[in-house]
C-alpha cells in the first residue's frame, strides 16, 4: 500500500490513525516495532521538518535510516531514471518517504518500488502527511472535526496544503471558506469533489470578512510569480499577513496552522498566542507519521 493522495483516506481511515498517534504520543515508552526495518528517505527537493520527522519517528520506533539528502547526491543528477531509481532504492528498505519537484513524479515513482512509498510532496501535487498532522492536531486541540468551520486561506489555486486540506475535510462535516485574491482562488477540480461530497464551502478575498466565524485558519503563501501586476502584489501581501491583531478579533479558541516555513504569513508576534498551534503541529506530526510508518509496516 502507497500514500500518494490526501482523499484517498476515509473517515474511518483517519480517526483510526488520530486515535494510534495518540496512543503514541501519551506512551511513557515507545514500542519498538520497527526493529529491523529500514527507512529511505529520498529528498529530491530541500526539505526540513518533513524529512526530519519521518527519520527521527523511524528511529524512535528502533528502526534504521538510509537517506538521498538531495538531488545533487543522487543517481538521478547523473541521468538515471526515476522509474530506475524506484526499483533500486526499494532493494534496500522496506519503506520509503520521498519528496519530488514535480506534480505526478512520486506516483511514477512508485510503481517501480517494490515496499511502500509515502508522498512527501510532489511540486504542487500533494503532501498528504502535511494534512494528517494539522487535522490531527485539530482533532486534538478540538476533540472533534465535524462542525467546524475552516478557512483555507492563500494561494488555493497552486498551494497542495490548502488544496490537500479541502480534499480531506470532505471527510467531515465542516465548513470550509476559501480566501484568496481572484487571480489564485480555488480551481474547478476542488470544487467539483467538494460539492460531489456535499460539502459547503464559500470563497471570500479578505481575512477581516471572515475572521469571527473561524474555528481553524489555515495559512499558506501567496506565490508572487503568478502575478504580473506589481503593485497589486504588494497589496495582496498586506491583506494576507496573520498578525496579533487579527488573531484578537477571531474566537478565543481559534486555531492558527501554517505548514512553514512562514514566507510573509503569519507574524511572529502571534507566536505567544494561544491560538497558534503551528509549531505544536510540528511536534505532533512526529507521532503521525510514526503511527503511519506502524500502520504500512506491521
Amino acid at each position: 500500500m502507497h500514500i500518494l493522495t490526501a482523499d484517498q483516506f476515509s473517515r474511518k481511515d483517519l480517526l483510526a490513525l488520530f486515535q494510534a498517534a495518540k496512543k503514541l504520543q501519551t506512551s511513557k515508552k515507545l514500542p519498538q516495532t520497527m526493529k529491523g526495518k529500514i527507512l529511505a528517505t529520498v529528498f529530491l527537493e530541500p526539505s526540513t521538518r518533513t524529512r526530519l520527522s519521518f527519520e527521527s519517528a523511524m528511529l524512535r520506533l528502533g528502526g534504521q535510516v538510509i537517506s538521498i539528502p538531495n538531488l545533487e547526491t543522487s543517481s538521478m543528477n547523473k541521468g538515471e531514471s526515476l522509474e530506475d531509481t524506484g526499483r533500486m532504492v526499494s532493494t534496500f528498505a522496506d519503506i520509503i518517504a520521498i519528496r519530488t519537484p514535480e506534480k505526478g513524479q512520486v506516483a511514477e515513482f512508485a510503481k517501480h518500488s517494490t515496499v511502500p512509498v509515502i508522498n512527501a510532496g510532489d511540486g504542487m501535487g500533494e503532501h498528504p502527511t502535511q494534512h494528517l498532522l494539522d487535522f490531527y492536531t485539530i482533532w486534538k486541540e478540538r476533540g472533534k472535526l465535524d462542525g467546524l468551520t475552516l478557512g483555507l486561506m492563500g494561494d488555493c489555486l497552486h498551494s497542495r496544503v490548502l488544496r490537500g486540506m479541502a480534499k480531506m475535510a470532505a471527510e467531515f462535516r465542516i465548513v470550509i471558506i476559501f480566501i484568496a485574491p481572484k487571480e489564485v482562488r480555488i480551481s474547478d477540480d476542488i470544487k467539483t469533489a467538494l460539492n460531489k461530497k456535499k460539502v459547503s464551502f464559500r470563497e471570500v478575498e479578505s481575512l477581516d470578512l471572515v475572521i469571527k466565524e473561524l474555528d481553524v485558519l489555515e495559512v499558506n503563501r501567496i506565490r508572487k510569480e503568478y502575478f504580473s501586476d506589481k503593485k497589486r502584489v504588494e497589496k495582496i501581501g498586506k491583506q494576507f499577513i496573520v498578525n496579533k491583531a487579527i488573531v484578537q478579533k477571531g474566537k478565543k479558541s481559534l486555531i492558527i496552522l501554517d505548514p512553514l516555513p512562514r514566507i510573509n504569513t503569519v507574524q511572529t508576534d502571534v507566536d505567544s498566542l494561544p491560538q497558534a498551534k503551528y509549531f505544536t503541529a510540528v511536534e505532533n506530526g512526529l507521532f503521525v507519521r510514526m503511527a503511519l510508518l506502524k500502520r504500512l509496516l506491521n
